[in-house]
């Protein structure tokens, strides 16, 4: 009976643990045209399952935005991506999202964030490309252009 009550409690605290994560995380949801233009990108490269995806988003102007996707047979070790709580959805599945003002405004390294009316020129900047299938569309979900390569952002 102990171990029945210890294992109850154990199926409890990781359902909560779960139930915590997803409360904190931020889902974006895109128009429906570009879910599926990256649905369709998607299962293209991801036929076995164990293919690492992140996207990245660019905001290009007020209507204009980027998303630009890597993907990797390993997690990956960039960091915005292990510490974010932004996700993407797509179809059922979510993905790490990183946005281009966590690498303009943020740092790598919490640990050395200058002094208070010190900091420029103290924090590490960083050069960002990203590579992979691009696609830019505006609000509406108008895909606007699709391409594969290098979008280099200089931070």
């Amino acid at each position: 009976m102990r171990k029945l009550i210890i294992v109850f409690t154990l199926i409890y605290i990781s359902n909560m643990n779960i139930y915590s994560q997803e409360e904190d995380s931020i889902i974006y949801i895109f128009p429906d045209k570009v879910e599926q233009r990256l649905f369709e990108q998607i299962k293209k490269v991801d036929s076995i399952n164990n293919i690492y995806f992140e996207f990245y988003l660019q905001t290009i102007d007020e209507n204009r935005f980027r998303l630009t996707y890597s993907y990797s047979k390993k997690k990956s070790n960039n960091y915005w991506v292990k510490n974010t709580n932004r996700f993407i959805l797509i179809n059922k599945k979510k993905y790490p999202l990183i946005l281009d003002y966590d690498t303009i405004f943020s740092t790598y390294k919490p640990n050395k964030i200058g002094e208070y009316g010190h900091r420029d020129g103290t924090i590490m900047k960083h050069l960002i490309i990203y590579e992979g299938y691009n696609i830019t569309f505006n609000k509406n979900g108008e895909c606007l252009q699709e391409d594969f390569g290098i979008y280099q952002k200089t931070n």
